[in-house]
């Protein structure tokens, strides 16, 4: 830990991989931890994100008291945020912990970092709690921000990194936000038909924003942008909007701009590894680690199972015995094999991240594509998505384009004329 008065080489070597990690956009590489080696157009993550090896599981960040909210605190209040996670390993490990700022658009902020952070630029943590369980055996670890050695005294959009102290090498990373809760905004969703050619439901956002007396040129220096289903890569600028009324600004997504209305989600309930029949097909307990197969999912077929929506899943056991075991997944499509090239599984055990250890494999004799991953005892959402190019297909392997309730998250910046940065006004969360 360091302060500004006092630095050692190893600290500027920590910080020196902080910075240039968020001058370019990070590649994701080809390593043991099976990472595609590209970025793609429109990831479900930043660019500056940081995907996590596969010893980093069941990561976490939330506002403390809601495991599932957005990670999203209001500046100078008690609001906190949590950031937890397992590291596959019985022994003890301590981390480094950096928060950054960013610009809206996630580019490198202009600001100082003693305009935006108090007390010290750095952390360290470890420890951690060790499993009851032993196969594998992991550590979980848990840790508090703000707290009593970095406040965060700057609205805006954040990233916070975590570092392996011994060798330097970057875990990962993840985005947060830190708003000033300044003026008043109201957003609805209109939800339109027949507009899109696959004739299925879009969604549009409306938005008043009542601003603030210091906003002298709200046409100039605010800017909006819509998130869905926080998904933090895919946000939309809004480019439609109108300031005739004084002291008031009405935004919202043009037709070519909306989002998927009925953008859809796999369910995974695994808080216990126990046979049902239904979702859960077989358990093998006596292997390393255990091996979960599940019953098959059927493209364009999907049973009424409850979604709990606008909340976030991704929601691991939070218990020194949960188990982690190998999930074994089977899809059936209503297209040719042939025509499939590449299908992954992502969700939030994966951190919604392309991973060739995800990608299914198709199996002639069962005329289904199979793959499985490493998953924690909780409840997730998860999808099948196929790659195009450098694009990711989301939808071409959705199953019953039923209404499902979607979130939406609205921002709200101001350009700061003195200092020149991008603050964060108001977030606003509308679950249509």
């Amino acid at each position: 830990m360091f302060s500004r008065e006092s630095f050692t080489c190893k600290n500027l070597v920590l910080l020196l991989l902080i910075f240039v990690g968020a001058c370019v956009p990070v590649r994701q590489h080809d390593t043991e931890n099976g990472d595609i080696d590209r970025q793609f157009r429109n990831s479900f993550s930043i660019a500056p994100q940081v995907p996590p090896p596969q010893s980093i599981q069941s990561i976490q960040l939330y506002r403390k008291g809601d495991a599932a909210s957005p990670p999203v605190i209001e500046l100078g209040s008690q609001q906190g945020l949590v950031l937890e996670f397992d590291h596959l390993d019985s022994e003890a490990t301590q981390f480094n912990i950096f928060v950054r700022h960013y610009a809206r658009n996630w580019t490198e902020s202009s600001l100082p970092l003693n305009f935006y952070l108090g007390g010290f630029y750095e952390d360290y943590f470890g420890a951690g709690v060790k499993s009851f369980t032993q196969r594998p055996t992991y550590r979980h670890y848990k840790y508090e921000l703000p707290n009593h050695r970095i406040s965060i005294n700057a609205s805006g959009n954040y990233l916070v990194t975590v570092v392996d102290s011994e060798s330097g090498q970057q875990l990962f990373s993840l985005p947060f936000f830190v708003t000033e809760d300044q003026g008043k905004l109201e957003t609805r969703v209109e939800t339109e038909f027949a507009r899109r050619r696959d004739l299925r439901e879009q969604d549009r956002p409306f938005s008043r924003y009542l601003y603030p007396g210091f906003v002298e040129m709200p046409r100039f220096d605010l800017s909006f942008y819509y998130v869905q289903n926080q998904f933090w890569g895919r946000a939309r600028e809004v480019n439609t909007y109108d300031t005739s009324t004084p002291g008031h600004v009405h935004f919202h997504l043009s037709q070519d701009q909306a989002f998927l209305g009925d953008y859809e989600f796999n369910t995974l309930d695994v808080r216990s590894f126990s046979v049902d029949g239904t979702r859960i097909l077989s358990y093998e307990p006596e292997t390393i680690p255990p091996t979960l197969v599940l019953r098959r999912d059927i493209q364009r077929f999907a049973p009424i199972t409850p979604f709990p929506g606008g909340s976030r899943l991704g929601l691991p056991v939070d218990s020194r015995g949960a188990e982690y075991a190998n999930v074994h997944f089977k899809l059936e499509t209503a297209v040719p094999s042939d025509s499939l090239q590449q299908i992954y599984l992502v969700g939030d055990f994966n951190e919604w991240n392309i991973n060739r250890l995800n990608r299914m494999k198709y199996i002639a004799e069962s005329g289904l594509w199979e793959g499985r991953t490493f998953i924690k005892q909780g409840e997730y959402a998860y999808k099948y998505v196929t790659i195009e190019g450098n694009r990711i297909n989301d939808l071409s392997l959705d199953r019953s384009f039923t209404y499902r309730s979607q979130e939406y998250l609205t921002f709200v910046y101001y350009r700061d004329p003195v200092r020149h940065y991008d603050r964060l006004l108001k977030v606003e969360k509308t679950v249509h």
